[in-house]
């Protein structure tokens, strides 16, 4: 069987990485930086060079939070580093990622366990920890050392685990979409073929997302979504989509009848699904017509489930009718077919006004979500790097968005050779890449997804500081990061002051 799940991969990595010798008690003194630098997740990494040289690095943690360094050494030759570390005990999980080029950008980050090859005498890796609700709040010291033939380079990474918990679900829905038309499943049985879609759903679940599968019906912006890798028939789907980390689940109906539509929905109801399903039934219209089959299919679904929400996502209003070019005529044509309203972030024009307009025009039992696509800013594609794709969720936060939406993680033209979509902003749709193009089994995340994460936990942080502290306190601390989807700190150091405020104000 080709699958390989990543929690396997990353369980892989971390043993072997982990032949974790215990610190010595006296442990050797590192000598003077002069060819190891340290940088910020945020950082550029290309940049390294406008940075002294170091080799110490500290992180700050919550616990149930993923943190990152990234790592450059300009080595004496190109020959291949063995990879050792030197751990205190219960020092939070570690996995060592090597960056990897796709479409001209250094966004891949590739599993390298044990050794590294440098490029052309430079070796760039990506260093994550990653703590859980049961970790212990305290201080780890934690010594990485790469060495060759001829040289040895070694870094010390100290990790401070705090009292302060991300719980497990998240406090706001996000949901990615997973395209199975770009899986090579080739020779696959169909239980092959579950076990790889399962793989990339589990992966984006470990990245606080509720993943959905979504399919286009050929020809029409008709969608077919559902969250389990799995047939909604099958016991497994809705124990799957019982896992506590989906925080709202995509059910089908496009292509199920009235009686399959029906005992789903019923089967949802009885398993305590159908309070955190939602039904992506039509993507982004924008026609009098439109809206009339998107009413149509919802009220099918009404029939049997009144209570059942659809979500629609939309960037501007009607193109033709007596509302035309009106955004927020949307609200009324739709009220009673849709009750989450997920208005593309380009529609906000980087205007909080048309936020707060979004809100007010929400009546009981709805909801208003964001997306991103194309060349949004801040967003995911190339556009975007480093602290923009951290921002995104802090404005969420900030203009109350109740849910966050991204299209789809692997829109792939080809997988043999990978390659990205020409109709699409660089980078736009492309998060989550197949291990093998990079010599590994399982997939690979880009450097944008992670973060994006980030910006995740930081929500997570501001919540809990906003429940301890007060909303006029949390927006207090966000300004020194985030004012406006148009002004927002180039800084790093700012950003990593802020979520560690976060971590540290609340206790």
């Amino acid at each position: 069987m080709r699958v390989v799940l990543y929690s396997s991969i990353f369980a892989l990595a971390f043993f072997a990485l982990s032949c974790v010798k215990p610190l010595d008690e006296q442990q050797t003194e590192l000598p003077e930086a002069t060819n190891t630098w340290l940088l910020s997740s945020d950082d550029d990494i290309n940049n390294y060079t406008s940075f002294n040289p170091v080799n110490t690095y500290t992180l700050f943690m919550a616990k149930g939070e993923t943190e990152h360094v990234q790592l450059v050494i300009n080595t004496d030759s190109n020959k291949e580093l063995d990879i050792v570390r030197k751990a205190d005990q219960d020092a939070p999980d570690f996995l060592c990622r090597k960056l990897a080029v796709f479409d001209g950008m250094e966004d891949v980050l590739v599993p390298c366990h044990t050794k590294v090859k440098p490029d052309k005498k430079t070796v760039k890796l990506w260093l994550s920890y990653t703590t859980t609700l049961t970790s212990k709040a305290g201080s780890y010291s934690d010594y990485i050392s790469l060495k060759s033939e001829t040289a040895e380079y070694i870094v010390k990474i100290t990790v401070t685990v705090k009292d302060v918990e991300i719980p497990s679900t998240p406090s706001i829905p996000a949901v990615f979409g997973i395209n199975p038309a770009t899986f090579d499943d080739t020779g696959l049985s169909s239980t092959e073929k579950v076990a790889q879609r399962k793989e990339v759903s589990d992966l984006l679940l470990s990245y606080r997302i509720s993943p959905y599968f979504c399919t286009w019906i050929a020809g029409t912006m008709v969608l077919e979504c559902t969250s389990s890798p799995y047939p909604v028939t099958s016991n497994e789907c809705w124990e799957y989509m019982k896992d506590p980390r989906f925080k709202a689940v995509a059910l089908p109906s496009a292509n199920l009848s009235d009686e399959e539509l029906g005992n789903m929905l019923s089967k949802a109801r009885s398993e305590g699904l159908l309070g955190k399903a939602y039904f992506y039934l039509w993507d982004e219209p924008t026609r009098m017509e439109e809206y009339e089959k998107l009413r149509g299919k919802a009220d099918r679904i009404h029939q049997l489930a009144p209570e059942a929400k659809i979500l629609t996502t939309y960037y501007c209003g009607p193109k033709d009718g007596p509302y035309k070019d009106n955004l927020f005529a949307v609200w009324p044509i739709l009220r009673g077919a849709t009750s989450i309203f997920c208005t593309g972030v380009w529609s906000l024009q980087g205007n909080e006004s048309r936020s707060e307009m979004c809100r007010t025009n929400l009546q009981d039992g709805e909801e208003w979500w964001c997306y991103v696509c194309m060349s949004d800013y801040p967003g995911l594609a190339a556009n975007s790097a480093g602290i923009p794709n951290r921002m995104i969720m802090l404005r969420e936060w900030k203009e109350k968005s109740q849910g966050f939406l991204f299209w789809v993680v692997n829109a792939f033209s080809s997988l043999s050779p990978l390659s990205p979509r020409s109709d699409l902003p660089k980078g736009d749709g492309c998060l989550v890449f197949p291990g093998k193009p990079f010599g590994v089994e399982a997939p690979c995340v880009s450097v944008r997804l992670e973060r994006w994460r980030d910006g995740a936990e930081d929500y997570e942080l501001l919540v809990n500081y906003e429940n301890v502290l007060g909303r006029n306190a949390a927006e207090d601390m966000l300004k020194n990061v985030y004012q406006s989807p148009g002004a927002f700190t180039t800084n790093t150091k700012y950003v990593k002051s802020f979520h560690k405020h976060l971590i540290i104000d609340v206790l």
